[in-house]
């Protein structure tokens, strides 16, 4: 519980850093705050000790795509920065994939998660098929194919929650959708110029840090009762 606590007043920090960057530093060093913060995060992780291993290079992987974030405006860098995060969440959907696959819910709740998904891809298809005067090809391409993923994902975590409804569960999915709107609200603020959610981006994307050291520390406590 005390580990718990340490980590809500070092997300609430890193938070306010972050949050102080925006407002007082140039864009591109505040980026860089945000780097080393998730980079800061993933060592955390390595020393705390994780359960699922492929948790680790899931969220290697966010760090990676935030190093190319930096230099989202340079040719070709907004589709490595898709491809490398696509991979990250298809990491997600294996790990929650393997949870689930034993477990299965009834016919209406299976259609309806359809219903919502087929929905959601639509929605993230007219946005981005909007901002045709800013993107090429090649980057609407690669970022629908992304969303395509988030959703899976989110859906995945979703099903995974109704079907166990225990805390670990409610922090799996409550780390993947953070991530999921983290990079939905960093997709707004740089295409449709709306600068405050610059600033919901980055409290979304430690808070889902924050809800993924829940999930360790849930892991942690029942291999020690075990």
């Amino acid at each position: 519980m005390k580990s718990k606590s340490f980590f809500n007043i070092v997300t609430l920090v890193v938070v306010i850093i972050n949050i102080t960057s925006i407002v007082f530093l140039d864009f591109f060093y505040s980026q860089i705050i945000r780097l080393v913060s998730s980079f800061l995060y993933l060592l955390f992780f390595l020393f705390l000790g994780v359960k699922d291993r492929l948790l680790l290079p899931f969220l290697t992987l966010l760090v990676i795509a935030d190093g190319f974030d930096l230099y989202y405006l340079q040719p070709y860098v907004i589709e490595i920065y898709s491809v490398i995060k696509m991979v990250a969440f298809l990491i997600l959907c294996v790990m929650l994939s393997a949870k689930l696959r034993f477990q299965k819910l009834g016919n209406t709740i299976t259609l309806l998660f359809v219903v919502v998904i087929a929905i959601n891809i639509l929605i993230g298809y007219k946005a981005i098929t909007e901002t045709t005067n800013v993107l090429d090809y090649t980057q609407i391409l690669s970022i629908q194919a992304y969303w395509v993923i988030c959703i899976l994902s989110c859906a995945l975590a979703a099903k995974y929650y109704f079907l166990n409804e225990s805390k670990k569960a409610v922090c799996f999915t409550g780390f993947t959708f953070l991530f999921v709107f983290t990079d939905l609200n960093g997709f707004i603020a740089n295409f449709f110029d709306a600068d405050l959610f610059f600033f919901t981006e980055r409290i979304l994307y430690f808070l889902g840090f924050m809800c993924l050291g829940y999930y360790v520390f849930f892991n942690k406590q029942e291999q020690i009762k075990s």
